[in-house]
């Protein structure tokens, strides 16, 4: 993909979570921006001379999405402190794509998409993309959260699930003493809730986005149990 810098205003910002917005961007009608579910832009402040620099956001709308550019993110620094005092109408400005982290069509094989907090994003652009093209893909999410809260994107998850067979997901939350009423898996992610929710492993691709702690533990679970290192792709941060 051409990497290309575009100017959008910001058409919607949402409170997803306590601690999450999501900011969509809106595309121009005469303009067409090219990338691969699961990829990332750098994103930058227009009218904001004092800060220069930008940082990279996964995208967490489909491709098949032309009239917005959707990201979501949580406030853990300057940058994201002052993302969140921008309002609808503000400019910000897209470069890219970028990674290697993405789905193409010509993959065939059933999609294992494993994520913690808001690493769900890039793999949302995935679930979307796959779901609007109505691609044969069987796909399984595999989502740790701490609290049931901070389940990001999660009544459109429940409306795919319901929607398309294909898909199917699991939550499992971290700190489940916080919400007794919470009827889902509890704890990390380990060895016995990837083999109740992984149909077949021998065959699959693995996606796999977080925090380097959590990434490189799931990596060493997976190996553990067979699957080769050519079937998994991460996004790791932090």
């Amino acid at each position: 993909m051409q990497v290309n810098e575009y100017t959008l205003k910001i058409s919607k910002i949402i409170d997803e979570t306590l601690s999450v917005k999501v900011f969509r961007a809106e595309i121009p009608a005469d303009t067409n921006i090219n990338f691969y579910p699961g990829q990332f832009f750098m994103v930058s402040f227009v009218d904001e001379p004092e800060i220069k620099v930008s940082r990279a956001y996964s995208v967490s709308s489909s491709p098949t999405n032309k009239e917005y550019i959707e990201i979501a993110l949580d406030k853990v620094g300057v940058f994201t402190t002052r993302l969140f005092q921008k309002k609808e109408g503000d400019l910000l400005r897209f470069k890219g794509p970028y990674g290697k982290f993405y789905f193409s069509e010509e993959m065939k094989n059933n999609l294992v998409l494993i994520a913690g907090g808001t690493g769900l994003t890039p793999l949302m652009g995935i679930i979307r993309y796959c779901n609007d093209k109505k691609l044969n893909n069987k796909i399984k999410l595999i989502y740790s959260v701490k609290t049931p809260s901070d389940i990001i994107f999660r009544k459109e998850l429940g409306y795919i699930k319901n929607s398309n067979k294909n898909f199917d997901y699991v939550v499992t939350v971290t700190r489940a003493e916080e919400d007794a009423a919470w009827k889902g898996e509890r704890g990390r992610i380990g060895f016995m809730l990837l083999e109740d929710n992984i149909e077949n492993m021998a065959e699959s691709l693995f996606f796999l986005c977080g925090a380097n702690e959590f990434v490189h533990t799931i990596i060493r679970l997976l190996e553990s149990m067979g699957v080769k290192k050519e079937q998994i792709k991460t996004d790791i941060w932090g």
